[in-house]
């Protein structure tokens, strides 16, 4: 289907990174849409902790009393205890933490499914599993992509917890088969192209992350 000199070409989600060609990256505008709504929690955030700020400040100078002046949802003037003010308080600076806590989740890109380098094929579903190109022994779909392995899978985990499937000589690619499988077989079959082939930017199987935009 392809000539012997020029390995098959990748489409869909796959780009060509600083790491090698990957699957599933994050793309630039998807990125920034994230990072948009990161930035919208960090201001409910700094809203949040400015309001149990204040609530917390009100309920501690009024502690020795037994009531404080607070209005109700009528606006009218009321009164609330201080300490169930101090709990409110807290109760709004909690929910303040959680907002930095997913807008720093937001913010951060998230990682490829899976990474090849001239070195390794990585996968990065439940943790790193890093294969050297040397002890992969074929390829085969059968329930998803799996290639096979001189040792078990668990002997090449970097990190994540260990899987009952990590006991096989097999490791699953969570990728299209249709397009990673003749790619695998021609790296197999030409092993000295690809530290040039999935070099670091290379687009000679996949275009350059962000290309596709411009």
């Amino acid at each position: 289907m392809f000539p012997a000199a020029l390995p098959p070409r990748l489409g869909g989600l796959w780009r060509s990174t600083e790491s090698g060609v990957v699957h599933a990256p994050q793309q630039p505008a998807e990125l920034r849409r994230a990072r948009r709504r990161a930035a919208s929690l960090i201001v409910l955030a700094c809203l949040l902790a400015v309001a149990a700020v204040a609530m917390c400040g009100s309920a501690v100078a009024h502690w020795g009393d037994a009531y404080m002046r607070t209005p109700n949802r009528y606006g009218e003037p009321g009164r609330s205890r201080p300490v169930v003010m101090l709990g409110l308080g807290l109760l709004l600076l909690v929910s303040a933490a959680f907002a930095v806590v997913g807008a720093r989740a937001l913010r951060r890109p998230r990682r490829p499914t899976v990474e090849l380098t001239p070195m390794v094929v990585r996968s990065n579903m439940y943790g790193a599993v890093e294969v050297p190109w040397d002890e992969i022994l074929g390829a085969r779909v059968a329930d998803g992509l799996h290639i096979d392995l001189a040792r078990p899978a668990s002997a090449h985990r970097i990190t994540g917890r260990t899987r009952r499937e990590d006991g096989a000589a097999s490791l699953r690619l969570y990728a299209p088969a249709t397009e990673l499988l003749p790619l695998l077989a021609w790296l197999r079959e030409h092993p000295e192209s690809r530290t040039t082939v999935l070099a670091p930017w290379s687009d000679q199987v996949a275009v350059r992350n962000g290309d596709a935009e411009k």
